[in-house]
């Protein structure tokens, strides 16, 4: 069994997943998109388009990684996948720390440097990017992104679809809810209502879902 990853348009974060998922000692088949071409940044053979070679795939055993940055994307490829039997693959680069008593689901990528903490749990799909960290107790929903260096205090509990800027931090034990966005930088010192995006030291609101 090898692994097939999908990835977006530009293929940049899939390129970085493909490294992370060679590093850890993955066979990588190659890789699969939603459109007619291939991403010009993936070093890996192109499989061709996902509703084409999707099902023979599967068939044959081979394992699924979404490397996708776009939370909403990743949720309706890796349903569409999971609607068709296959099984998505976690990809944790060697260089990334993960507690023994974390846990993780199908389809995570922990890059490098990024630190999961004891007795963490983390959703179907969800992204700890470059040098993140969760601390001990910490909960991220299904397909939350953690970009490069942001910091969750212990005990956090983030629901699904939460987007966390470069820098970000989060205070221990807050909530954020489901789809909510913390900008670049900002330092969260309260919860976080759901869909709602907030930036600044310390973090204000800046935008509240539609009615």
């Amino acid at each position: 069994m090898a692994l097939i990853i999908l990835a977006g348009a530009s293929g940049q974060h899939a390129a970085v997943v493909l490294e992370a998922a060679r590093l850890s000692g993955l066979e990588v088949l190659g890789f699969a998109t939603l459109g007619p071409e291939a991403p010009p940044s993936l070093d890996a053979p192109w499989l061709g388009r996902l509703e084409d070679m999707a099902g023979a795939c599967i068939a044959q055993g081979h394992r699924f990684h979404v490397a996708c940055g776009a939370n909403a994307l990743r949720r309706t490829w890796s349903a569409a996948l999971l609607a068709q039997g296959a099984v998505l693959q976690c990809v944790v680069h060697p260089a990334a720390i993960l507690s023994p008593s974390a846990r993780i689901g199908d389809g995570c990528a922990l890059l490098a440097g990024a630190i999961l903490g004891p007795r963490a749990v983390l959703g179907r799909g969800v992204i700890l990017n470059h040098a993140s960290s969760v601390d001990h107790d910490g909960q991220l929903g299904d397909y939350a992104n953690i970009c490069p260096g942001a910091r969750f205090g212990g005990a956090v509990q983030a629901g699904a679809a939460v987007f966390v800027g470069m820098n970000a931090t989060v205070l221990p034990g807050l909530r954020l809810g489901d789809g909510a966005v913390v900008g670049a930088g900002a330092v969260v010192t309260r919860d976080v209502p759901e869909g709602v995006t907030v930036m600044g030291v310390p973090a204000r609101v800046i935008e509240t879902p539609a009615d």
